[in-house]
Formats: C-alpha cells, structure tokens, sequence
C-alpha cells in the first residue's frame, strides 16, 4: 500500500517537535532557576539567622560598646564555640594579659576574636579591663616621645605583650617593665580604629 505525503500532517509534526523541544528546554531552565533560588534563600535564612542572634546577645549584655578590647585575666582560659559551659571547648589561651576584641555579648559570655582572627564565646571572668598590645610587627621601633626627632630608646619584638597606656592620633604609649615609650598604632593588636584612649 502506498501513501502520499500529507503536507499538512508534516507541518503538525514538525510544529509539535518543536514546540517538545522549546517545552523541555523551558522545563530545564526552571527546573535551574528553582535550584539557584532554593540555594539562595537558605544562604539568606542562615545569614539572617546569625545576625539576629548576634543583635540578641548584643542587647542582653553589660551594655557597653561593641565592639571593643579587653585582655585575659589568667595564664588559662577556655574559647568555647557557643556562650555557655555546655559548648565544646575550642581553644586553650595561655597567656595572661593577650588583648582580644569583643565583638558580641549573650549574658555573661563575651564573643571574642583574637590577632590570628579566631572567634569563640568567653565567660567574663576571663577577662578584665585592662589594655595590652600585642606586638605583630617582625620588629618595632620604641621612641621616648611622638616628636618627629625623638630618640630611639628601643625596639620590640613580635608577640611581646605591653601594657597599653594612652593612644594619639597616630602613636600610643606602652610599657613593659624593660621598655618603656611611643610606638605606631597600627604596629600592634589591641585598639580599635579610630579609638581615643587616654
């Protein structure tokens, strides 16, 4: 049996594999949007979820400003990964006097960050007003005063802790009980930007 070729019928197939293939195509870029979009939103909802928190424990602090230093109160403290004694321990300090910025507060726990920009939640009994510097230039030049002349009394080594005492726009005074003067602001861990300290 022989068929003619039915030009009409040709245009009705050639119209329906088109439009299957504009179909699936259509199918795979929702299918792609909705993934991204999905993604997208659980990102924003964790986002969201860890400021939120940080606004609350922020809120039911001391009341200070945050962020700001403080320094550790004993030669062992423990960093936990939350604000409370039932969070694993995540680091040790063992360093009396080291300045660590709050930047968070739930309660009695203070949220810290360290030089080497580790975060970790601390009980503030461990910690104390006092101000220190950490040294974290190789070396650094230690002069008597800020005067362009001043003479040069000494140089400090990375990672020595110094007792921070008042800050100028551009040098503050430290001690240590072998040195003593002015060293550059941004020449050690322990003061905010823009902080006056007198």
């Amino acid at each position: 049996m022989l068929c003619k070729k039915n030009p009409l019928l040709n245009k009705i197939y050639l119209s329906f594999h088109i439009s299957m293939q504009i179909g699936y195509r259509l199918a795979l870029i929702i299918i792609f949007v909705i993934t991204i979009f999905g993604v997208l939103t659980k990102e924003f909802n964790n986002k969201s979820a860890v400021f939120a928190q940080d606004i609350r424990v922020v809120v039911r602090g001391s009341g200070y400003e945050v962020p700001r230093f403080l320094s550790l109160k004993s030669d062992k403290a423990n960093m936990r990964v939350g604000p409370g004694n039932e969070y694993p321990i995540a680091w040790v300090y063992q360093q009396k006097g080291l300045p660590l910025k709050v930047i968070a507060e739930y309660e009695v726990w203070r949220k810290v960050i360290d030089h080497d920009g580790v975060t970790g939640w601390m009980h503030t009994k461990l910690l104390t007003g006092r101000r220190t510097a950490l040294i974290t230039e190789r070396v650094t030049e230690v002069y008597k005063s800020v005067e362009d002349n001043s003479k040069l009394v000494g140089y400090v080594e990375k990672n020595v802790l110094m007792e921070l005492q008042y800050c100028k726009p551009q040098y503050c005074k430290v001690a240590h009980p072998e040195l003593k003067g002015w060293i550059k602001r941004d020449a050690f861990w322990g003061l905010l930007e823009n902080e006056v300290l007198n």
